[in-house]
């Protein structure tokens, strides 16, 4: 009996026990659901967040580079249109030669035929020629002084045929002139248009950039999430320049220096355009840390657009083919929109001013020239050879 009262007594203070241990239990797990319930809320509102930053960065990058595209296409058209310029130049200096030669020689052939005018006025002796027999004693005389006349009148005739000749080809040069010229204004108004459309474009990159950044609720968020598809950017264009085989370009100098020795040369006359892409080019090449490595890319570029071997500006040279990396993938483009930092933009005038550290036209990132066995100078991450 008493181990049955004991029994029960245990029972019941099991069942108390495990009532409260419920209670207790249930009171604890129902705020825990509840604060993991808004924790996971949270973090499916900041991933839905972030994925929306990463498709409005997908978005407008590639804006940018569909820009970027017609940029660099449209650069080519001004090459193209500068080296038709440049012919045309070339052939009116040459029509213009052969004009004035005309010109010359028709003054020449003038001057012989009042000579010979002047002759015959001083050798008619009567109104006529059976006058000029009857007077002459020596029929000898006489034939001669008419063959003198007939070889005056000959080269006369010859003058005057000669003279009408040059008339008509220095006519026909004069033509040909005109319509060079009238090419030329044609090729420039053209090639004005062309700059404007890339002006344009190069403008809308900032402003397709600051559109974005002012419908975003968070700029901060975006230039993030704009930051990854760079770094994206950057790694499709190592893997490109890795798969590219090196065509052993190199630069003809001999420079063995550090980077940190300057000189100068004729300032380049550079619109507000042109400036921004050198910072761009600068900023997307070398970086916003190395002064010297900042002036070394700079140098290069206004080395090509001094050489024959390469377009005779800025864009020219930087949208080439095959050359500049950033240009290519669309990260200069990116750096354009968002706007070169200070630092390189200060660079990039300063080297359109004239300033130098290295002669050469050619440079590859560090990795790239130990890759492919390039030897030269590493000025700030990149070898110059």
């Amino acid at each position: 009996m008493r181990h049955r009262k004991i029994k029960r007594i245990l029972l019941s203070a099991g069942m108390s026990a495990c009532l409260l241990l419920s209670c207790l239990a249930g009171s604890s797990i129902k705020p825990d659901a509840e604060g993991t319930g808004d924790t996971r809320k949270e973090y499916e509102d900041e991933k839905n967040t972030a994925k929306a930053y990463e498709r409005t960065a997908e978005l407008l990058s590639d804006q940018i580079r569909d820009i970027n595209r017609k940029i660099a296409e449209t650069t080519l058209e001004i090459e193209d249109l500068n080296g038709e310029i440049n012919v045309l130049d070339l052939e009116i200096e040459d029509a213009e030669k052969l004009y004035f030669e005309y010109a010359d020689g028709m003054i020449v052939e003038k001057e012989k035929i009042n000579k010979v005018v002047k002759l015959l006025y001083e050798n008619s002796v009567s109104e006529d020629e059976i006058a000029t027999i009857l007077q002459s004693e020596d029929i000898s005389m006489v034939l001669n002084r008419e063959e003198y006349l007939n070889g005056i009148s000959n080269y006369y005739n010859e003058a005057v045929s000669e003279y009408n000749d040059m008339l008509v080809e220095a006519q026909e040069k004069e033509s040909e002139l005109n319509n060079l010229r009238l090419d030329r204004e044609a090729e420039i108004i053209e090639l004005e248009k062309k700059q404007q459309e890339m002006s344009a474009d190069i403008k809308e990159l900032g402003e397709v950039m600051a559109e974005a950044k002012k419908k975003s609720e968070d700029a901060q968020e975006l230039a993030n999430a704009l930051a990854k598809k760079v770094a994206e950017i950057e790694a499709q264009e190592r893997a490109a320049l890795s798969s590219r085989k090196y065509d052993g370009s190199m630069s003809k100098v001999d420079y063995s220096g550090d980077g940190t020795s300057y000189y100068y040369e004729e300032p380049y006359p550079y619109t507000s355009d042109e400036l921004l892409l050198m910072a761009g080019i600068i900023e997307a090449e070398a970086g916003s840390v190395s002064y010297p490595g900042m002036v070394a890319v700079g140098s290069v570029v206004m080395n090509r657009v001094k050489s024959p071997d390469f377009g005779n500006t800025i864009a020219g040279v930087v949208y080439a083919p095959y050359q500049f990396e950033p240009a290519e993938t669309g990260r200069l483009a990116m750096i354009l929109a968002e706007g070169p930092v200070d630092s390189c933009m200060s660079v990039a005038k300063e080297v359109l001013e004239g300033k130098r550290n290295v002669p050469n036209l050619y440079f590859k990132a560090a990795w790239y020239a130990e890759e492919n066995g390039i030897s030269g100078v590493n000025i700030g991450g990149n070898v110059f050879h």
